[in-house]
């Protein structure tokens, strides 16, 4: 009778494990990004989809520090201010920081150094409320840069937390203003 219950506890401790293993081997399967597609760059924005219309990037010092900011819109700009675009409803953005404008390969973490961000900024009657959706995984690659005219190329794929997705080939003019 002892032997029966050890074996039957031990069978139960055993398939346990298994669905918990199994489990754990799903969820984290579902959370690696998708794969880059040679497309102009876009994606779903907090469940609306969208093409990209334009994209800036500015050298931003502070001190003795250099970050690149690059600003992908989501939608049309109503004017030309690139350094504080003006749009129609909500002002939907992803952004991304970059240390040089050379050629390189990035993996974005949730959290780190290495972020990018859906950023949305509404702007009603109390103010301006920015809401940051971060992305879960991807990879932004920096591949041309001309000096000569400030273009900077590259590709992004990136998903957010809450299922925003960004996939192509995004071209960002230099920001000056």
């Amino acid at each position: 009778m002892k032997t029966i219950k050890l074996l039957s506890i031990l069978t139960i401790a055993f398939l346990s494990l298994t669905v918990v293993s199994c489990s754990s081997d799903d969820s984290s399967g579902g959370s690696s990004c998708a794969n880059l597609i040679d497309q102009a760059v876009q994606g779903s924005f907090r469940g609306t989809a969208f093409v990209s219309p334009a994209g800036f990037y500015k050298v931003l010092t502070f001190g003795e520090t250099t970050t690149i900011r690059c600003d992908i819109y989501v939608k049309e700009s109503l004017d030309s201010d690139c350094f504080f675009p003006t749009f129609e409803g909500d002002q939907d953005t992803i952004l991304f920081s970059i240390s040089s404008l050379e050629a390189q390969t990035i993996t974005l973490e949730e959290f780190g150094n290495n972020t990018l961000n859906f950023n949305r900024i509404t702007i009603g009657d109390d103010g301006s409320i920015t809401e940051i959706e971060l992305a879960e995984c991807g990879t932004i690659e920096i591949t041309s840069y001309n000096a000569d005219t400030g273009i900077l190329q590259g590709t992004v794929v990136a998903e957010g937390q809450f299922g925003s997705t960004v996939n192509g080939n995004f071209t960002l003019l230099l920001c000056d203003d």
